[in-house]
């Protein structure tokens, strides 16, 4: 019989059908979990109980979502819950909002059952998107290293663009905003949804000021909530060409 913890969840939602819904689908997956009627209660629960997840809507009294997310950030804690945000159909400007503070996934209400054990499932046992290290740098700077994942991710070159990733990867530009919007770009173009978002999120937390990450994440939401969108994928340089167009189902995995 396993002895691990299972992982813990925080629950936080103004309204307490939600939460009873939340709450019954998680635990009935093993999960142990706590609730919160407001933000202030979240962060007391969190200061207290730690928790490796947390369910958020961002639409509550007392402290909304966003406020939780940004008080979250100054809190003085080793670990801090994954989040995953609840909003409202089309919000899309405050659900890129979140994801710039911290939010690692979202969910749209209403929620159902089994998009939210899905959701849960792959927030926790998310690999790691860093590429292995101890890889040799390719030649030239990290500049001309980018020109040439560019190039070949417009040319849909995958396996090369992947490659030269790779090789960058150990490099101290590593967590720029520039490098995981490439990447979110090489996991768009494979089909992997939720890491690209993961990785455009990881862009914008880098640079807020970095707008490339941000039309890719937006364009994600708006995949995933109308089944279509007019934004191409922004490769992140300024130059006339810098849009890569990848054939992409009509609906997208949430």
């Amino acid at each position: 019989m396993s002895t691990m913890k299972p992982a813990s969840i925080l629950v936080t939602d103004d309204e307490s059908n939600i939460r009873m819904m939340l709450r019954t689908a998680l635990e009935s997956d093993g999960y142990a979990v706590e609730e919160a009627a407001n933000g202030r209660e979240a962060l007391d629960v969190i200061q207290r109980s730690h928790p490796d997840l947390m369910v958020l809507d961002l639409n509550m009294p007392v402290l909304d979502g966003i406020a939780v997310l940004e008080q979250m950030k100054t809190l003085a804690m080793i670990h801090k819950p994954r989040v995953i945000i609840l909003t409202a159909y089309g919000s899309i400007p405050t659900a890129v909002k979140a994801t710039r503070l911290g939010a690692v996934d979202f969910l749209e209400k209403p929620v159902t059952p089994d998009d939210l054990r899905q959701t849960v499932r792959s927030v926790l046992n998310e690999p790691e998107l860093d590429a292995p290290s101890g890889m040799p740098s390719p030649e030239g700077t990290y500049e001309e290293a980018v020109s040439r994942i560019r190039r070949a991710l417009r040319l849909a070159d995958f396996e090369n663009a992947e490659s030269m990733l790779a090789k960058v990867a150990d490099r101290p530009a590593k967590h720029s905003a520039e490098y995981y919007n490439l990447v979110g770009v090489l996991y768009e173009a494979q089909h992997k949804w939720r890491l690209a978002r993961k990785c455009y999120g990881k862009a914008m937390r880098a640079d807020k000021k970095f707008k490339p990450a941000e039309t890719n994440l937006r364009r994600l939401y708006e995949l995933h909530t109308f089944g279509r969108t007019t934004h191409p994928i922004q490769l992140g340089d300024e130059a006339p060409d810098d849009i890569f167009y990848v054939r992409l189902p009509t609906a997208v995995e949430k």
